[in-house]
């Protein structure tokens, strides 16, 4: 009976057989590479910038310089010239030489004798000064009583003339000669006609009431 041939603790576990046989271990993986990146893969792509801040972010822009304040004209609400309220004696001396010379060179003002007033149509409310002489009445602006406020029936040259004569203290109305009729308390003039204190003047839509300062009682030639 034949012998079974006794296994060793190396053949038992794998190890060197009993014909003294080395075994070739297994080759090594190629070098670099891996199951999970082969060596030919194109690398990932790099980050990108941050979301937060780009490295273009351009510069904040200038704030805009604000605008300058407008110059006062000098005039209040109504259109008229505001007086200067300085105290003589309070800008030094050169200043009140020149503020006394520059008062002397002004034209003198002519001094009020009456208004017109607008009571109706365009313009209610709106006033008017009249000096001694003729006034001439009219839209266009070399009138010395200038009624534009939207009344069209007035023509733009004199439509009318309100006199005042200082030697005789009285106050006349007369036509311009235009298309449509001036009439003094709803009645035409066709010549010339006296004014009295609270007298109305109509032309077109525009209604003038006539406010007298001057008169038989007072006139500047007085004082």
């Amino acid at each position: 009976m034949a012998k079974k041939p006794i296994l060793t603790d190396d053949e038992l576990d794998g190890g060197v057989p009993d014909d003294g046989a080395v075994p070739t271990p297994p080759p090594p993986p190629a070098r670099g590479g891996s199951a999970t990146r082969p060596l030919d893969a194109t690398p990932p792509p790099p980050p990108p910038a941050s979301a937060t801040r780009p490295l273009d972010v351009p510069e904040p822009p200038t704030p805009p310089t604000p605008p300058e304040p407008p110059e006062r004209s000098g005039r209040d609400a109504s259109g008229h010239a505001r007086p200067k309220t300085r105290i003589h004696g309070y800008g030094g001396k050169g200043r009140d030489e020149a503020d006394g010379a520059a008062l002397a060179a002004a034209p003198p003002v002519a001094p009020v004798v009456g208004w017109l007033v607008v009571t109706g149509g365009p313009g209610r409310g709106a006033s008017a000064p009249l000096v001694a002489g003729m006034n001439p009445v009219g839209r266009g602006e070399e009138n010395a009583v200038q009624v534009d406020f939207g009344d069209d029936t007035i023509s733009r040259d004199p439509h009318a003339f309100v006199t005042y004569d200082d030697e005789a203290r009285m106050f006349h109305l007369s036509h311009g000669g235009k298309t449509n009729i001036v009439r003094l308390n709803d009645a035409p003039v066709l010549n010339s006609d006296t004014l009295t204190s609270g007298d109305t003047i109509r032309i077109g839509a525009t209604s003038l009431r006539f406010v007298a300062l001057c008169g038989s009682d007072f006139d500047w030639s007085d004082t």
